[in-house]
């Protein structure tokens, strides 16, 4: 009788378990649903290398001028949320900035609150040494507040090419 008892109470335990699993599994979808609609409204860094690397292909179908002009045309894509790839000359000047072409012609050095000297000088010896990332402090043109940001630039012809994130995002990225 008493074996028989255990075997019942187990089996309704087994029973709630399972029941339980199920409630959880569901839970689990649930979740994974919302997740996957679930947007950042700042750019990553792989983001940011992945614009920066369309951005070199294409240079290698197009000829610089066509290069430069299609990075800014809006409808070529090579802006999203927060990040935008440029090129920049070697002495400042944006040739091409992504979806915004009233920045093309405007000069690093003139950006608010930035050591613009500084920062062109640090993109264009990270880009001389290889595709790398340039860290500064930068006005987010939204909130007004300082910001810590990181671009990743490359060296495409005679102009650095790159794209930047705010590194609170970038920080949060896996290793």
């Amino acid at each position: 009788t008493q074996l028989d008892q255990l075997t019942q109470r187990n089996a309704q335990m087994v029973e709630r378990a399972v029941t339980q699993a199920e409630q959880l599994e569901q839970r689990a979808a649930h979740l994974s649903r919302a997740v996957s609609s679930f947007a950042l409204q700042q750019g990553t860094a792989e983001e940011a290398m992945e614009l920066v690397s369309r951005a070199r292909a294409m240079r290698g179908q197009r000829a610089r001028e066509t290069f430069v002009r299609d990075i800014t045309n809006p409808s070529n894509g090579f802006h999203d949320r927060d990040m935008y790839v440029f090129a920049l000359d070697g002495a400042g000047v944006y040739r091409a900035f992504g979806g915004k072409p009233e920045k093309v012609g405007s000069r690093v050095q003139d950006i608010p609150g930035v050591d613009g000297q500084a920062l062109l000088d640090a993109i264009v010896a990270q880009a001389e040494l290889g595709d790398g990332w340039v860290e500064y402090d930068i006005a987010n043109p939204v909130s007004g507040a300082i910001q810590a940001k990181m671009s990743y630039v490359v060296k495409v012809d005679d102009l650095y090419v790159g794209c930047g994130v705010y590194k609170t995002v970038a920080a949060r990225q896996p290793a």
